[in-house]
């Protein structure tokens, strides 16, 4: 089957450019002008996954990604991946994209084969091991928060809920980090940076989280292509492991 995407800008000739090259590439595309009618078109059921401009005038691309992740998270499904095609192209501009948790940050105009490229790792997180709402530690965390609760004799909503967000937090600010500093040339120190995450993630039982950020790490020696699809994979994960803990927090 062919994937479906949403176009999201409010410049219609930039939508009809971008929709075009998808169309290219093998993909079935509806455009939106209007961002906040793209959130309810992105959630249809059938969407493999959304592009977003960043600079719209009602909502911009971020406010359109928490929307989407927001009704994601009312209605149990799985995150959709969302890319960004944007003018707004600096490094730091990339590393707040990305850590963010869009898939991908492409420039204006864009390049078939990048496109192509983003394609490629949107699909990936629609497959089999990421098209899920949990973390595939669910049963790993769940044991180790009771374990935790236990010792701690705390109330469990405050506390799952402080530290889902406490781990969604520091996640979304190590990536964040990590990645300014190898686009700024520090790959040392970017690598080490992931540490404190790899600390959280092991305190909490989450396995995969941790192994897809050492991962991270570990790419971070490579060139952009590789460490950046590393990033939003271990964002994604991130994702996942933050709703499994919100869920605990309201079992």
């Amino acid at each position: 089957m062919r994937p479906k995407a949403v176009v999201v800008d409010d410049d219609a000739a930039s939508a009809s450019v971008i929709a075009k090259l998808l169309a290219r590439i093998g993909c079935e595309v509806s455009v939106c002008t209007d961002a906040e009618r793209a959130v309810a078109t992105s959630l249809d059921g059938d969407v493999d996954f959304v592009s977003l401009d960043l600079t719209m005038p009602a909502l911009d691309g971020y406010q359109v990604l928490s929307l989407l992740r927001s009704h994601e998270h009312s209605r149990r499904l799985p995150s959709l991946p969302v890319i960004t095609i944007t003018g707004k192209v600096s490094p730091e501009d990339r590393a707040a994209s990305l850590s963010a948790g869009f898939a991908a940050h492409l420039g204006k105009p864009v390049l078939l084969t990048e496109l192509r490229h983003a394609l490629e790792v949107a699909l990936t997180l629609r497959g089999e091991l990421y098209r899920t709402r949990y973390s595939v530690d669910q049963a790993r965390i769940e044991e180790r928060l009771q374990v935790m609760l236990s010792r701690a004799n705390a109330n469990r909503l405050g506390s799952v809920a402080g530290l889902a967000l406490a781990v969604e937090q520091q996640g979304s600010e190590v990536l964040l980090q990590s990645l300014v500093d190898v686009y700024a040339g520090n790959t040392e120190r970017a690598a080490d940076g992931v540490e404190p995450l790899l600390t959280l993630g092991d305190a909490i039982g989450a396995a995969h989280l941790c192994s897809l950020c050492r991962g991270f790490a570990a790419a971070l020696a490579s060139a952009p292509p590789e460490f950046e699809r590393a990033a939003v994979l271990a964002r994604a994960e991130l994702d996942r492991v933050f709703y499994t803990l919100r869920e605990q927090a309201l079992a």
